[in-house]
């Protein structure tokens, strides 16, 4: 008997639970996003108004994820679908999109956003080929790690959601203006704890974060990729341990995704602190949404030049 008992309040949980998490509206917009951080920013401008899924997961390489018949499916009904851009996604969202016959939310359609119209992009190349391995033509892509970037993101998606959805229109502003305010207190705090590292040169996998540098006070210096998406090779990697020495480049970051033989052989060989970035919500078990996941990584970043200084 209390076997039942205790399988029934698990399953009386598990209803519950789902529905505390359904919407309060039976009407509220379907929201498919390509990346974690995206879905995040979009939940918090349309709150109960909507429901939102990530196609990638926060553990996925964004630029690479497969295109499976499923993410077609999610993508079928949605009322809006969201992009980062700047072809950070080139090689499989527009096929997911074509193929879900989802005609709402084909490029140029009402419920169709590239967010990076949002945003300044860094790092327009010139002239771009493919001697200079993977470049996006229209600037770098991880402009959501800038999260003054966040905020003009978030002002899209409530622009896009107000659209689509004119008496909520209030409720989308509201919230947009609650996230502005958590986002500026938010960086005045992470600003602070990143001071006393300004000008830190550091190292990354991929050329990932130039708008975090930017915004935070940090300098990148170099990859451990010789190329945008090339594999290390040892000769780069040679050169690089040799600049970092010379340089006493104390900070190496990189992703989850990527290998982790040639930045750990590369931090053993310089003394640099190694550090795993969470760029996406998801990433760690600590980044459970956009801010929580800068958060993580300002803390991470802050942790490991402490710990040079002792």
């Amino acid at each position: 008997m209390i076997h039942i008992n205790k399988m029934f309040i698990r399953v009386a949980s598990r209803c519950l639970a789902l529905l505390l998490a359904a919407p309060a509206s039976a009407s509220a917009l379907r929201v498919i996003t390509t990346t974690p951080d995206l879905a995040s920013i979009a939940q918090a401008i349309g709150r109960d108004k909507i429901q939102v899924e990530s196609l990638a997961k926060g553990i996925q390489n964004p630029h690479f994820v497969d295109a499976k018949p499923s993410l077609i499916v999610k993508l079928m009904k949605a009322d809006l679908f969201i992009q980062t851009g700047l072809e950070l996604e080139i090689g499989w969202a527009p096929l997911l999109v074509q193929s879900s016959g989802n005609k709402n939310i084909q490029p140029g359609s009402k419920g169709f956003l590239d967010a990076s119209a949002a945003v300044s992009p860094m790092e327009v190349p010139q002239n771009p080929n493919r001697s200079m391995g993977d470049v996006h033509p229209g600037g770098n892509p991880h402009y959501l790690a800038d999260p003054e970037n966040g905020k003009l993101v978030a002002k899209a998606v409530a622009e896009k959601l107000s659209t689509l959805s004119p008496t909520d229109r209030a409720d989308f502003d509201q919230n947009l203006k609650n996230f502005e305010t958590l986002v500026d207190s938010n960086i005045k705090q992470w600003k602070a704890m990143m001071q006393p590292y300004g000008g830190v040169k550091f190292v990354s996998y991929h050329r990932v974060y130039p708008y975090f540098a930017a915004r935070f006070g940090l300098i990148s210096t170099d990859e451990i990729e010789p190329k945008p998406g090339i594999p290390p090779t040892a000769s780069h990697s040679a050169d690089l341990i040799a600049r970092m020495k010379a340089e006493r480049i104390p900070l190496i970051l990189t992703e989850p995704w990527f290998e982790a033989r040639s930045a750990e052989f590369i931090s053993k060989q310089t003394g640099a602190s190694l550090v795993v970035m969470a760029l996406m919500p998801g990433a760690a078990p600590e980044a459970k949404d956009y801010l929580s996941a800068i958060d993580y990584n300002v803390r991470s970043i802050v942790r490991a030049l402490e710990s040079k200084r002792k």
